[in-house]
């Protein structure tokens, strides 16, 4: 049993030192804060000013004006949707048009 745990173990160090660099490790959640506070700070600067942004969620990109914000969504209208609805937390990136 103890060498089943001694082998359990040197495979877990194993494997955990030979992911390669490349592969993706979350942020810290300090720093998914303060990304989402940018991102929020954007959305709501595009509605105060009523100017255009690009939502760029799940590979595709949405030309708006944000209407409002809330805590789990972005409504927002553009010249084709009158109402376009998306989740924040599906949302990778913003560019703004001011």
């Amino acid at each position: 049993m103890k060498n089943a745990r001694r082998a359990a173990a040197a495979l877990l160090v194993a494997v955990t030192l030979a992911v390669p660099a490349f592969v993706a490790v979350p942020a810290p959640a300090a720093a998914q804060g303060a990304e989402a506070d940018a991102l929020r700070a954007v959305l709501l600067e595009s509605k105060e000013k009523s100017r255009g942004v690009a939502i760029h969620a799940n590979g595709a990109t949405i030309n708006a004006v944000v209407v409002s914000v809330d805590d789990r969504y972005v409504i927002a209208r553009s010249q084709q949707s009158s109402r376009i609805v998306v989740r924040l937390d599906r949302i990778d990136g913003v560019s703004a048009f001011f």
